[in-house]
């Protein structure tokens, strides 16, 4: 059997000395904590997405949003990598991450609804394949969404804010960008 590059990659990550040991963060000067290890900046939901709004509607990051998901990235690997990104900076607490993971996944959907760019939720797992073909039901591609609806606990304001973001202009390939 021969190594891949990727395999090789792998042993040394996996060899290399040069990582923490177990409970060293508990060793660490706590006159200096991480941002994480700090209370967080954001203890209410509302705030938080509201925050992820102004953040995901800036032109330049809806243009590269938009982007990620016209090349099929999953919303939901979107929103994992925002919230986890959110926490490292001490922006929530790990409680919060699960709280906003839904309705931040609902609203780049919508965003990206209005732009008219096709989306994907999450990857398919090759492992439930076989079971789609049990339930006839499944058997069609569920992993596109139209419509996408909010449930009664989403802000009301972020969901007038949403209905006012305006697509951006000139995403064709054929226009002036």
């Amino acid at each position: 059997m021969e190594n891949t590059e990727l395999d090789d990659a792998f042993f040394k990550a996996g060899t290399s000395f040069n990582k923490p040991i177990p409970g060293q963060s508990l060793t660490s000067d706590p006159e200096k904590p991480m941002p994480f290890e700090k209370a967080p900046l954001y203890t209410d939901r509302t705030e938080v997405l509201e925050n992820f709004f102004e953040m995901i509607t800036e032109p330049k990051a809806y243009d590269n949003l938009l982007d990620a998901l016209e090349e099929g990235t999953a919303v939901m690997d979107i929103v994992q990598v925002l919230l986890y990104q959110g926490f490292q900076e001490g922006d929530f607490n790990p409680d919060m991450m699960l709280l906003v993971a839904e309705p931040l996944a609902y609203m780049i959907a919508a965003l990206a609804e209005r732009a008219d760019v096709d989306f994907i939720i999450s990857e398919d797992d090759e492992d439930d394949e076989d079971d789609e073909e049990d339930l006839p039901i499944l058997s069609e591609k569920m992993s596109t969404i139209k419509n996408p609806q909010m449930d009664d606990k989403f802000p009301e304001e972020l969901k007038t804010k949403i209905d006012n973001v305006e697509a951006p202009k000139g995403r064709s390939l054929l226009g002036a960008n």
